[in-house]
């Protein structure tokens, strides 16, 4: 005997509903739950950063704050080391220029100068005033640098000889044995026309008041050489 099955539908038709519209209520929500949480978690490292940033610079200024007195002794110090190595270079400068000696140069003129030659004046002329200081403009404003030293490696240097004589040839005959051997080392010879600084220069050649006693007329001369200029370095 054969039985017929029988099948109920006991939902009703307002309850039979697609699967899609199910997923959509259920990964939308799940979908935004996971950007929030993203965003959250995004935003608390974004915030640790900015903590830790905060909290380095702090440190940092507390370290700035704790080691300026040493950082501005410091450099007070780096100043005055290379205020003391300018001054030693200075000297060092000035010291190299005193190994030029006058001292065989006069001993050699002593032997040179004619008898009938009668020296009145050796001299050596101080040089020009020197210039310690210059002008400096920094954010548009003028300040004035003052040096220890002058900042030139070398100086020049003259040899003024004046005497009186009674006639010429005993002045001829000194300013041939200045050209000899013993003054190259102290006198520069220069002797070309087209040169702007001729050596040596006479300055002066006349005739002399007579002093008393003396029987004749004297000449009067004043002569100037170039020497050799003074360095101030090796």
């Amino acid at each position: 005997m054969m039985t017929k099955t029988c099948h109920l539908n006991l939902l009703m038709d307002s309850e039979r509903v697609s699967s899609s519209p199910v997923r959509l209520r259920i990964m939308l929500p799940t979908a935004a739950i996971l950007v929030s949480v993203s965003m959250a978690i995004w935003w608390l490292i974004l915030t640790g950063q900015d903590i830790l940033a905060k909290t380095q610079m702090s440190n940092l200024r507390d370290d700035m704050e704790r080691h300026q007195a040493e950082n501005a002794k410091a450099i007070a110090d780096a100043e005055m080391a290379d205020e003391l190595q300018s001054q030693l270079e200075q000297l060092e400068g000035y010291g190299e220029s005193c190994k030029r000696r006058w001292s065989e140069t006069l001993a050699s003129l002593a032997e040179v100068m004619p008898l009938k030659v009668q020296l009145t004046k050796f001299e050596i002329p101080a040089p020009p005033p020197q210039v310690l200081s210059f002008v400096t403009v920094q954010k548009g404003k003028k300040r004035t640098v003052k040096l220890w030293g002058p900042t030139n490696k070398t100086e020049s240097v003259s040899m003024v000889i004046a005497g009186r004589t009674p006639k010429e040839t005993p002045v001829i005959s000194l300013m041939e044995s200045l050209e000899g051997d013993a003054f190259t080392n102290s006198i520069v010879i220069a002797k070309d026309p087209r040169n702007p600084n001729p050596s040596p220069k006479v300055r002066s050649f006349r005739q002399d008041i007579p002093q008393r006693g003396e029987g004749s007329r004297m000449l009067a001369f004043e002569i100037e050489y170039t020497a050799k200029e003074r360095r101030f370095a090796k």
